[in-house]
């Protein structure tokens, strides 16, 4: 036995490699078959339309799906290698610390080969008395390589997928907030909150890990991870499994998927899914195809802006009447103390009991009808699968049997800031239907025409289901359980394309049942780990990885060690948010201290303006969002999505501008006035293009620099576009209402 690369490699089977004396965690196999091992050393390859396997020698093989290779295994590089790791999980609020200690990693480097039935390959990878059986076959359009049997003490997997190197360009992963481009780089494939700064260079970050260890975040911190990515050589690859892992990408040789198991596992480690096209509209297709697509917004979104205030009828109304004396169109009010307020260190918080408070809100029930029949106005609330222990509805889940329980048998009490809380078990089908009921209940039935389904990504690993599957391998599928209980609550109710929910956690299989992803809580500042610029590759990244689409909080949220949000920075996200599926405004976690939209007549005339702008749009975005629907394409596109030619397009630092279908392109301003002096340099991929505030023309292929004062995002339409005369049109209303500076002033 030698070491080669760090890693046991046995070349006989008279011993084991060596292992650490620390205690491992070991699994029980997913045993569908084993192949005798009579069939050692006979080929029979597989020939299908699809996937071809190609042996090159007793060492070697190769596996191209759609005449592409995809997998190129060596006895010393192999497609797989397995191993054992002793891991533990601590966490508080929702920031958790993965302490992971590799003991072996051990490279199966023999292979044999079978033939089960025409178009199927089935394979053994061994090395010593280690073994794992793979089956590859082609289905839809797609070839999965399914792990069919493991042994009990293998406890990770990793997989190897060819790379051509530097010049290969990779993306997906979930939403990734800091990266577009994922070459050259690691993520992890655990849910959590994102961090406050998410880089440890940054003050505010190193202050939040202080604070909380694990606050502050990391560049693939994330509320949406995802075993998804998309190459540049035109293919994506998905693993179907929901635990732990991560994505590697920095080897240029391979890339490597690395799945994690444990000792309850009801699945492990599952599926590789490949699917192959010449276009990468063609690859969402197929990608969509098997994670699911949105259904169609309503057309009311489009109304306007969905206004998020707090503090009581009375002052909902008042709100309400001020943005429409300013001018500001308004399709919805969103409520999220309609529940009740409760006081914390880190801010203003909700008392988490999902029901009406009528003395935070009276009237509301009379409210919410008259505001939509008499004004066309919408309501929105908030909800989440926790219930404050200090409620009536943490009482009868309790009482129920419906709650999440501890490894004691007690219910599982998780503390979420200064209150405590216990979780519905959304595996036991009859917390499912109470819980979906309340839905139904409380916000449907009681009016509400959409709501924030928050909090997926807190579930404690330790915790004890109905169902019997552990808290680890659960924990990546529970914001899918609770976007599906939201889901089958709408569709219940008959209102599936009528109400809209929003989450910010998702994982495989959200994609099914969320209506409509936001970004979480960005930080309110102009930083690009954490700040303004974040959201823009999270919605690139969240649409290469199958879901198209996103939206944020116009003004950002976490207001933390002094960091507030200014007028600029709120106007700003406005400007950008006019070129997206949907606008909505939140006052913040400390209302009191950070700019709002109401703080001014400026502030309000320039919320006003790019709501305007994002109506103006909507015969354009309305169909861009069928293609969502009936395509699967993201609605914000990266540029190379229809550049697929031009090398530029597909650097990382593109990653801040984006595509609005194919016709309109974006490019957000994200640093302050007092860096950028209100001028902003474009790329334009090769094309004609059209500024649409002025309509100059520009030739593609080069940057240009365009003025860009508060209130202009820097967009171009496609000369050439069959919108081109929609867009002509616009320009000619685009300047005429830009509010001057001397409106600011307090009202």
């Amino acid at each position: 036995m030698i070491s080669q690369g760090g890693l046991a490699v046995c070349h006989s089977c008279q011993a084991r490699p060596g292992k650490s004396s620390m205690p491992r965690r070991t699994m029980e196999p997913l045993l569908l078959f084993v192949f005798c091992a009579a069939t050692a050393g006979l080929l029979i390859e597989s020939v299908t339309a699809l996937h071809r396997f190609e042996r090159l020698s007793d060492e070697e093989f190769n596996i191209f799906v759609d005449g592409l290779l995809i997998v190129s295994h060596t006895k010393t590089s192999p497609f797989i290698l397995v191993g054992n790791s002793d891991y533990s999980y601590t966490s508080k609020y929702g920031n958790f610390r993965v302490t992971d200690i590799l003991q072996e990693k051990v490279r199966l480097g023999h292979f044999t080969v079978v033939k089960r039935a025409p178009g199927v390959t089935s394979l053994t990878l061994s090395s010593c008395d280690l073994q794992v059986t793979l089956e590859i076959f082609d289905r839809d359009g797609l070839t999965y390589i399914d792990v069919t049997s493991v042994q009990k003490d293998i406890n990770r997997l990793w997989f190897r997928l060819t790379s051509t190197g530097s010049d290969e360009h990779v993306y997906g992963g979930g939403e990734q907030f800091s990266y577009l481009d994922l070459n050259g780089r690691h993520f992890p494939l655990w849910l959590g909150e994102q961090g406050v700064g998410r880089n440890k260079s940054y003050w505010v970050t190193q202050t939040a890990d202080q604070d909380v260890p694990a606050s502050g975040g990391d560049y693939y911190s994330t509320y949406w991870a995802q075993p998804t990515f998309v190459s540049s050589r035109k293919y994506f690859a998905h693993f179907r499994s929901t635990w732990n892992g991560q994505l590697d990408f920095r080897n240029e040789l391979f890339h490597e998927i690395e799945i994690w198991g444990g000792p309850d596992a009801q699945v492990f480690p599952g599926s590789l899914i490949i699917g192959r096209a010449d276009t990468f509209p063609d690859i969402s297709t197929k990608l969509t195809g098997l994670l699911g697509r949105q259904p169609l917004l309503p057309e009311w979104l489009h109304n306007g802006v969905i206004l998020g205030v707090q503090g009581g009828t009375e002052m909902m109304l008042d709100y309400l009447q001020q943005a429409q004396k300013e001018g500001i169109k308004v399709a919805g009010i969103w409520i999220q103390d309609w529940v009740g307020r409760i006081r914390t260190t880190f801010g203003r918080r909700l008392f988490w009991n999902w029901e009406w408070d009528p003395k935070q809100y009276p009237n509301l029930d009379k409210e919410i009808i008259r505001l939509k029949e008499e004004e066309d106005i919408r309501l929105f609330a908030y909800i989440s699968a926790n219930l404050n222990i200090e409620g009536n509805m943490f009482v009868e889940a309790k009482s129920g049997g419906y709650l999440v329980r501890d490894i004691s048998g007690d219910t599982y009490l998780v503390d979420y800031g200064e209150f405590v809380c216990g979780i519905v078990d959304l595996t036991n089908p009859d917390a499912f239907a109470w819980y979906k009921g309340k839905i139904r209940t409380n916000l449907i039935d009681f009016g509400f025409d959409g709501w924030m389904a928050d909090f997926g990504e807190y579930l404690p690993p330790d915790a004890v289901f109905f169902n019997g599957i552990s808290g680890e391998e659960l924990h990546n599928q529970w914001p899918v359980l609770w976007a599906a209980a939201n889901r089958e609550a709408v569709e219940d109710a008959g209102r599936l394309g009528d109400i809209v929910f929003w989450m910010r956690a998702g994982f495989s299989g959200s994609h099914n049942f969320t209506v409509m992803a936001w970004a979480g809580d960005q930080l309110v500042d102009f930083s690009t780990a954490d700040g303004l610029a974040s959201v823009i590759p999270a919605t690139l990244s969240l649409g290469m990885s199958g879901y198209g689409l996103n939206h944020f909080d116009i003004g950002g949220y976490t207001s933390l060690y002094g960091v507030t949000r200014t007028e600029e920075l709120l106007i700003r996200y406005a400007d950008i948010a006019a070129f997206t599926p949907m606008m909505r405004t939140h006052e913040g976690n400390r209302p009191s201290e950070n700019w709002q939209y109401y703080s001014s007549v400026y502030s309000m005339k320039m919320l006003g303006r790019a709501t305007e702008i994002y109506i103006l749009l909507k015969n354009y975005t309305k169909g861009v969002l069928e293609e969502v629907t009936t395509l699967g394409y993201p609605a914000q596109r990266p540029l190379f999505y229809h550049y697929e030619d031009d090398p530029r397009s597909y650097d990382d630092s593109m990653k801040y501008q984006y595509l609005l279908g194919k016709d309109l392109l974006v490019a957000p301003v994200y640093l302050s006035s007092s860096e950028t002096n209100d001028r902003w340099s474009v790329y334009l991929p090769p094309d004609d293009w059209v500024y649409l505030w002025d309509g100059t023309d520009y030739s593609g292929g080069g940057v240009v620099t365009v003025d860009a004062p508060v209130g202009v995002t820097p967009a171009f339409y496609r000369k050439l576009s069959t919108h081109a005369q929609f867009f002509r049109d616009l320009t000619g209303e685009l300047m005429t209402t830009l509010p001057t500076a001397n409106m600011m002033c307090t009202p």
